[in-house]
């Protein structure tokens, strides 16, 4: 089993019995060229940060993706860090691990320029880039960006997936869809994994689950509230296996990932000894219990959100330290089991 670490770009996290969210973060405590390298040093597979534009003060007519209740995600005047310039710094100052959104908006952006600034990422990290991608939640950002919410968010996602398909692959793009429409379009130079960098796609709805068995290489659902099972997207999964079976493609083709949250703790504490016991929530020993459960039910890699309610650098580093020291190098023994891939 692999596991990534969700980065701070748009703040530290904190989770209560219903949902999580994402807490203000000073934008000096950010550090995200640090905790890429401190990622890599412990063995991480890879690093993962989120996607937007401009966040409005208030959502009243947006539904949480968490699957808790309403609830605003992000504070007021959120300090956002901006995903693609993050990578480039990350991929100047590692070596080996990999990065990627988790997820972009496709629909926000055309998708010949996603697919420029994402295989520039690829080009700069040696091919390091996992392309995390989806059709997105925040109905204000997407009127505020001149874009359509309701209706048509997943056809538009698949028409980008197929653009940077043609792009990553060939390097001149003609198509012809209902949402984009152009002939012979060059985005070089052609990333350095070939023939193109992994494609993993963020999901709830049974019509992009479809779209998945299709188009990508991976399934990233969101895992992260407290009382979430490895059985709760076993709907979507199903989707995926039966358009795969409707079309030929081989179940070990898309790789199970998902983005969960985590909370170390000694043994005695309310993390370790709360009932029931919170997802990924205690010691070490525990913590790898819940980790084993989600890798026996197909699970290949999980991105790890740390918990850090005091909003600063210091405890998320601890929290990653604490888990890369005591619980990373025996997830990585974990088999995973089942008919799904298992390496992006």
């Amino acid at each position: 089993m692999e596991l990534g670490l969700f980065m701070n770009t748009h703040g530290v996290t904190n989770r209560d019995e219903t949902d999580w969210w994402h807490q203000e973060m000073d934008v000096s405590e950010m550090k995200p060229v640090e905790s890429a390298q401190l990622a890599e040093r412990l063995g991480f597979h890879s690093v993962w940060m989120g996607d937007h534009v401009s966040l409005p003060e208030e959502s009243p007519g947006s539904k949480s993706p968490i699957g808790g209740p309403l609830r605003r995600h992000y504070p007021p005047k959120s300090n956002i860090l901006d995903g693609p310039v993050v990578m480039g710094a990350i991929a100047s100052n590692t070596s080996r691990i990999k990065m990627g959104p988790s997820v972009l908006i496709s629909p926000y952006r055309h998708p010949l320029h996603d697919a420029r600034q994402y295989g520039t990422i690829d080009v700069l990290s040696n091919g390091r880039l996992i392309l995390g991608a989806g059709a997105g939640w925040m109905k204000e950002e997407f009127e505020a960006l001149g874009h359509t919410y309701h209706g048509i968010r997943g056809r538009v996602l698949e028409e980008c997936l197929q653009i940077y398909d043609m792009a990553w692959r060939e390097g001149v793009v003609t198509f012809h869809g209902e949402f984009f429409n152009f002939d012979d379009m060059g985005v070089f130079p052609l990333p350095a994994r070939r023939p193109r960098p992994p494609i993993i796609i963020g999901a709830t709805a049974k019509s992009t689950a479809r779209m998945i068995g299709r188009r990508a290489d991976g399934f990233m659902p969101l895992l992260t509230r407290a009382t979430c099972l490895p059985t709760d997207l076993d709907e979507m999964r199903d989707e995926i296996r039966g358009e795969m079976d409707r079309i030929g493609r081989p179940h070990s083709e898309v790789v199970m990932t998902g983005l969960t949250s985590f909370r170390m703790s000694k043994p005695g504490d309310e993390e370790s000894t709360r009932q029931p016991r919170w997802n990924f929530g205690g010691t070490a020993e525990q913590v790898l219990e819940d980790l084993e459960k989600y890798a026996n039910h197909g699970y290949a890699m999980l991105i790890m959100a740390p918990i850090c309610p005091s909003r600063s650098y210091a405890e998320f580093q601890e929290q990653a330290e604490w888990f890369g020291t005591e619980v990373l190098p025996e997830a990585k023994k974990l088999k995973v089991v089942g008919e799904w891939g298992t390496e992006l």
